[in-house]
């Protein structure tokens, strides 16, 4: 008898947690497709990411001034720094999160690279750098998504 009420208390523990994570991706995509229409966004988009190792994940950013999709690409930029409803920390988070909105990443590029670092002088020893790195990374519309 103790067994069984082992396995319908696991089963049960099973069945919420699983529960759990598909409203939660439920939750994800009514989320995402309330913020920015896809069907609303150009073919290509450019993001720029950079390292912010200072918080322990990336900044996120949409070149969209003077575009003619300025307004919904500063949403998709918004949905995507919002570290609450993709929680992006990484580039791997970013690839994914473009994946589930409806994007394929074709290319990156270095847009940067700028080191701060301390010292100095002919006597003096450097002791110690970081450097902060830009990536902008291409992503088309996957091929459903197209016009």
């Amino acid at each position: 008898m103790r067994n069984l009420k082992r396995l319908t208390i696991a089963g049960l523990f099973v069945l919420f947690a699983s529960t759990n994570i598909v409203a939660q991706e439920l939750s994800i995509s009514k989320t995402e497709s309330s913020s920015v229409n896809i069907k609303e966004l150009p073919e290509y988009v450019i993001i720029t990411s950079e390292n912010t190792k200072l918080f322990g994940g990336i900044n996120i950013a949409i070149d969209y001034k003077k575009s003619s999709y300025a307004e919904v690409l500063e949403r998709l930029e918004t949905l995507l720094q919002n570290r609450k409803k993709l929680r992006i920390r990484n580039q791997t988070d970013l690839l994914n999160a473009l994946s589930k909105l409806g994007f394929e990443y074709i290319d990156a590029y270095n847009a940067n690279a700028g080191t701060i670092s301390a010292g100095g002088g002919d006597d003096i020893e450097i002791f110690g750098g970081e450097s902060k790195y830009r990536v902008n990374m291409v992503f088309r519309k996957k091929e459903q998504f197209r016009s």
